[in-house]
């Protein structure tokens, strides 16, 4: 008989205990044949993660597939715990959306509802997408360095507009000076001088935070990274460079850079912080990103296949 298992998210925005009740009924109904297992993200004894998944290496042995049932950042412990475990190779990740971010709502259609999320986890259709790792730490969708973790480590509220009044009343910040080095795909090396950036993300689907579709060119599996960098400028400029950001239009102005990378290294002069899918990572002299792997996502099967 095949098995799933379901990790929730207590902190997740809408994951309240009679919401998991719910979905564990929905998914008993349209997966009927399969056994439900179900566990939840815990505060972990490791200070650099933060929480990770309880009872996973038990819980998911021979599962079917594994769903994360919250935002982006739940959707990224579930990633870390298939690759620490080895099981990305064969267990598919599936998600139910639950949180304040989920780009992968808008960059791979999936759906919000959970029965329609339940049908397509039951279709069994999926497609790759690179992980990356950070100084050892995984990650799934995107990463920043700069403005957003900035942000984050100072927001007074989860809603998107609680976002955009953070971003307005920290309009003082200073720009980070970093130096940069990367690997192309290609396997040439290069090297940035010193500037000052506004943020640096580091982008494996088109969309940052739901609603930022800041690399609309974005190759999920191609073992690249895509890097947007926007650099520093006048505040009557940061209007544009915020249009940029939404739009992912980096022609707009002259203050961006965009390149795609197999490896990044980012050297900053002063602390900068760094997030990876909504959730901050200590502070460091020094990131070393690289892809790790690729998982298997499910999503719904392309029309009229």
């Amino acid at each position: 008989m095949a098995s799933y298992l379901f990790v929730f998210n207590p902190q997740a925005k809408r994951c309240r205990p009679e919401a998991e009740a719910a979905i564990v009924r929905d998914a008993r109904r349209i997966l009927p044949a399969a056994t439900i297992r179900v566990t939840h993200t815990v505060p972990s004894a490791a200070e650099e993660t933060g929480y990770e998944v309880a009872d996973f290496a038990r819980l998911s042995a021979g599962v079917e597939a594994v769903v994360a049932v919250g935002g982006d950042g739940t959707v990224n412990l579930v990633a870390t715990a298939l690759m620490r475990s080895g099981l990305y190779r064969q267990v598919p990740l599936g998600v139910i959306p639950y949180g304040t971010g989920n780009n992968l709502v808008r960059s791979f259609g999936l759906e919000r509802e959970a029965e329609k999320a339940l049908l397509t986890i039951r279709q069994g259709h999926t497609v790759r997408l690179d992980v990356g790792v950070i100084n050892r730490r995984f990650y799934f969708i995107n990463a920043s360095f700069g403005l957003f973790a900035y942000l984050i480590a100072r927001r007074v509220t989860r809603s998107l507009v609680g976002w955009t009044y953070d971003a307005l009343r920290h309009l003082g910040f200073t720009p980070w000076p970093v130096r940069l080095r990367y690997t192309d795909g290609a396997g040439r090396e290069h090297t940035l001088p010193l500037q000052r950036y506004i943020v640096g993300a580091l982008l494996n689907t088109s969309h940052y935070g739901s609603i930022l579709r800041m690399a609309p060119d974005a190759v999920s599996d191609d073992g690249l990274f895509d890097v947007k960098l926007v650099h520093e400028a006048p505040r009557f400029a940061y209007p544009l460079l915020f249009t940029v950001i939404l739009t992912g239009q980096y022609d707009l102005s002259r203050n961006t850079t965009t390149f795609r990378a197999a490896r990044l290294e980012v050297l900053p002069e002063t602390p900068c912080g760094f997030e990876t899918d909504g959730d901050l990572i200590p502070v460091q002299a020094r990131y070393e990103v690289e892809v790790a792997g690729q998982l298997r996502l499910l999503v719904p099967h392309p029309a009229g296949k």
